[in-house]
């Protein structure tokens, strides 16, 4: 397959923030995020957040949740929810909303275990569970969100082999669970990505290679193919059959892309992790850092800069960048590393991120005509 490459210099890099943009936060009331990220979904313009929040002794029993219309600025509504009480750092394992737009799903997989649904409109409390369908032999366990059948997915490895598990979401009663017993071996790698609504899975195969199963293991014959050699740190699923990875390697990378089946790779001056995606699937973000190198303990692992990179998946092109360090939270078993909402509307982008502060911070950018992003990479 023909790869399409496109080098980006430092200097390309740093022309692109001057895009039009406004930017403001949201406070998000009694929020820690040294201690819990907040978690954020986004629909029709609505950004939904749920958080915990904690007390000067670093308890915590209450779920925080509310809605932000980003286009009037205004919070819409919020609530909150007696949770498991906990002690110190707890790491979420996401938001996310049914494909109907009518119920909301926040997971937290580790002990102790919840499972809570409520209302998108009203914030009403739907049902919950103290649950999770893993035994002691899962490992490496996520919650992936609503299927196109409003059923919950969660997924693991099982004596290394991937395990999708579909959950009712009436009565938490496990509906299918599906082994990817047809692989040809057994998978070892940094990361597999899930769609339970596609039901199917992406898992890089090394050397820039990126393919995608169905659930039981089989190749679809969809593949991000590039010769790409650094570390793979991750990918987004586009849609049915796309994807956006990221390669690392101290203080440079790549990212590619296979969109209409067709693979693009473009380099990068720093060392990408995703960090969000679009509604529509056409932006994804990555945070891109720098760093010195050499040894943790002579400093090696320090950060020197660090960036937003907003790019267009299907040209593969960055088209904005901010300033910007990724967060994370969890204790010494269980962590979890924050995401932003991306919104893509006519010719704006709104990128809704978390902060060290008890706020979220916005940027609303416009976006140039595709003639003019063109000739930013060209």
């Amino acid at each position: 397959m023909r790869v399409n490459w496109i080098t980006l210099a430092t200097l390309v890099l740093g022309s692109v923030s001057c895009l039009a943009q406004e930017s403001y936060t949201v406070s998000l009331e009694k929020a820690n995020s040294s201690l819990a990220i907040p978690e954020m979904v986004e629909h029709n313009g609505v950004v939904y957040v749920a958080y915990r929040s904690f007390d000067l002794l670093k308890r915590s029993d209450q779920l925080q949740v509310l809605a932000y219309d980003l286009s009037s600025r205004k919070e819409l509504r919020h609530a909150t929810f007696s949770v498991p009480k906990v002690h110190g750092a707890r790491a979420a394992d996401g938001l996310t909303l049914s494909k109907d737009g009518n119920t909301l799903a926040y997971v937290e997989i580790h002990n102790p275990n919840l499972v809570l649904l409520f209302s998108a409109k009203d914030f009403s409390e739907v049902r919950r569970s103290n649950a999770v369908p893993f035994t002691d032999a899962d490992y490496r366990c996520e919650f992936d969100g609503f299927d196109g059948e409003g059923r919950l997915g969660f997924m693991s490895f099982n004596r290394d082999v991937p395990r999708f598990v579909r959950v009712s979401a009436m009565d938490f009663k496990v509906v299918s669970d599906t082994r990817a017993s047809s692989l040809s071996k057994a998978v070892y790698s940094s990361y597999l990505i899930w769609d339970p609504v596609a039901g199917r899975f992406w898992l890089p195969d090394g050397g820039g290679k990126v393919l995608q199963y169905n659930e039981e293991g089989q190749p679809t014959g969809e593949e991000l193919t590039t010769d790409i050699h650094e570390l793979d740190v991750g990918a987004t699923t586009l849609g049915q059959s796309g994807v956006i990875a990221f390669f690392a390697m101290v203080s440079r990378g790549a990212v590619a892309s296979y969109v209409n089946k067709k693979s693009q790779a473009l380099n990068l001056p720093c060392s990408p992790r995703p960090y969000g995606a679009s509604n529509d699937h056409v932006y994804a973000g990555a945070i891109c850092i720098t760093q010195p190198g050499g040894l943790p303990e002579a400093g090696g692992d320090r950060v020197l800069t660090s960036d937003f990179l907003l790019i267009r998946a299907d040209s593969l092109q960055v088209v904005w960048r901010q300033k910007m360090s990724a967060l994370g939270a969890g204790d010494r078993d269980y962590f979890g590393w924050a995401s932003a909402v991306i919104e893509h509307k006519d010719k704006k982008v709104w990128v809704v991120a978390p902060t060290k502060s008890p706020e979220l911070a916005v940027y609303e950018v416009t976006l140039p005509n595709d003639s003019s992003v063109a000739l930013v990479f060209k």
